[in-house]
């Protein structure tokens, strides 16, 4: 079985955003097995805590661009959310909406581990509230899901918190210790770098290319974080080319919408290489 910390020893990771969410819609059961059957290694997927504490796979706040009603995931039950189509607004490739009363339905995070039992997922907590950290962390002791699991959140509380609880699951980097990982790679900074490592918990270095004005990947960042044992992975990237380009950089990752797509146009590409690999 394939573990988190194989994912960050991968040169060439294509990882499915949300499942394979350009064929199907995201964050629902038939987009994590089509990203499985297309052996990503690792699908990421996002979290929320509903109004009964159950933890369900969703990307906003609401549920409103993705299904028939538009319904606050926190002040909702799941039975309520369970009543939502989950296929209601994917359109499909002729202009359709082919996944439409089919039953698709927002699955929880115990559906999901109990689905793919022997799957890496990379895991974003959604939700301020920092109950969602005991909950989740709760949710993957019942199923001793630690080594196939990377965590992530914007909330930097909900981040903490969770490492406190679960000691031995990996996390992504939190934006604090982005900022400070970006900073301590300006020229001249680097007698700071043993220090910094010993406050920055994230093992994994996720982020866009470029965010607002600020180019965040860059050959420097990627190298010196890269020594220091801190792969570097991109989202959300659906061209091949930016693929090719940022992996040449020494980028371990991406994230893709397009998971189908991006395998295809890297099969057998070499980024230390000129291009092919035999």
């Amino acid at each position: 079985m394939i573990s988190a910390r194989d994912i960050l020893s991968l040169r060439t990771g294509v990882f499915a955003h949300r499942g394979n969410s350009a064929s199907f819609p995201e964050n629902t059961l038939p987009a994590f097995r089509s990203a499985f059957d297309l052996d990503c290694p690792m699908v990421e997927t996002d979290l929320h805590m509903t109004a009964d504490d159950e933890l369900v796979l969703w990307h906003d706040e609401r549920t409103g661009r993705n299904t028939n009603r538009d319904l606050v995931i926190a002040e909702t039950t799941l039975a309520d959310l369970r009543s939502l189509d989950a296929g209601f607004s994917h359109r499909g490739h002729k202009g359709d909406y082919p996944f439409r009363g089919m039953g698709l339905y927002i699955m929880t995070l115990n559906e999901l581990l109990e689905e793919f039992p022997d799957r890496v997922f990379n895991i974003d907590l959604k939700s301020p509230n920092p109950r969602i950290a005991v909950r989740y962390a709760e949710v993957l002791a019942a199923h001793r899901a630690w080594e196939r699991i990377i965590t992530g959140s914007f909330h930097g509380p909900v981040l903490r918190r969770f490492r406190r609880l679960a000691p031995a699951c990996l996390s992504s980097m939190s934006p604090a210790e982005v900022r400070t990982a970006v900073v301590l790679n300006r020229p001249g900074l680097n007698i700071a770098r043993p220090l910094a490592l010993g406050l920055i918990k994230g093992r994994v270095f996720q982020v866009p290319e470029v965010h607002g004005n600020l180019q965040v990947v860059n050959r420097r960042l990627i190298s010196s974080w890269a020594k220091s044992g801190i792969p570097v992975q991109v989202w959300t990237v659906n061209d091949p080319q930016e693929a090719k380009r940022l992996l040449r950089m020494g980028v371990r990752g991406i994230f893709t919408d397009t998971p189908e797509t991006m395998l295809q146009a890297l099969k057998g590409f070499d980024p230390d290489g000129d291009g092919l690999s035999f």
